[in-house]
């Protein structure tokens, strides 16, 4: 949360990151290792081809996470020995790095500010795994948004600050687009899919 000084107005941060103690990329890289072991480069282009237009991770920053994951125990890696070609690490997901994704994918996301990114992931693997839930995901959503939106409209119409309450109105109409696109393009996705 953002303040600006001598202001009562809270920043929404859209530049994702931090859920809970773990990265959402860690989920996302767990989410790449479903469906099987796979090494650096394979799990880079795996990140482009299926989520590039959603999601973006250096590679350096990609090895920094998997090695966090390793060190948690939810990935383990090997190095696979190549005849004519430099050794290569390979990881895999554990039964516990499993457990914790499956329960990732299964949550709503709390803050709306991290609805960008972490929301098409979820819907994105329960679509790829072929993992049931996908109507449950959507109703917990739109619940946790309209509880967001209440609460908000509650502080909207105590704010005695003409341009404070003009921020709360653009923040409804955020959560009422995401809501509405969740309702319409979302349930027809997981509907036909």
């Amino acid at each position: 949360m953002t303040t600006i000084p001598g202001w009562n107005i809270l920043l929404w941060n859209f530049d994702g990151g931090i859920v809970g103690s773990r990265v959402y990329a860690e989920y996302i890289l767990m989410g790449a290792l479903m469906s099987g072991e796979a090494h650096g480069y394979d799990i880079m282009q795996f990140l482009k081809n299926a989520l590039g237009s959603a999601f973006h991770l250096a590679t350096s920053q990609m090895y920094v996470l998997l090695k966090r994951l390793e060190n948690d125990g939810l990935i383990v890696s090997s190095v696979e020995l190549q005849d004519t070609l430099p050794s290569r690490r390979v990881f895999s997901l554990t039964n516990e790095g499993q457990k914790i994704f499956l329960e990732w994918i299964k949550s709503p996301v709390e803050h709306v500010r991290d609805l960008r990114i972490e929301f098409p992931a979820r819907i994105y693997f329960i679509h790829r795994l072929s993992l049931r839930g996908g109507e449950s995901l959507i109703l917990s959503q739109v619940r946790t948004l309209k509880k967001t939106k209440d609460k908000i409209s509650r502080q909207q119409s105590e704010e005695k600050d003409p341009f404070v309450r003009l921020v709360f109105g653009q923040k409804i109409a955020m959560i009422d687009s995401w809501i509405k696109w969740i309702n319409h393009d979302v349930v027809s996705f997981i509907v036909k899919t």
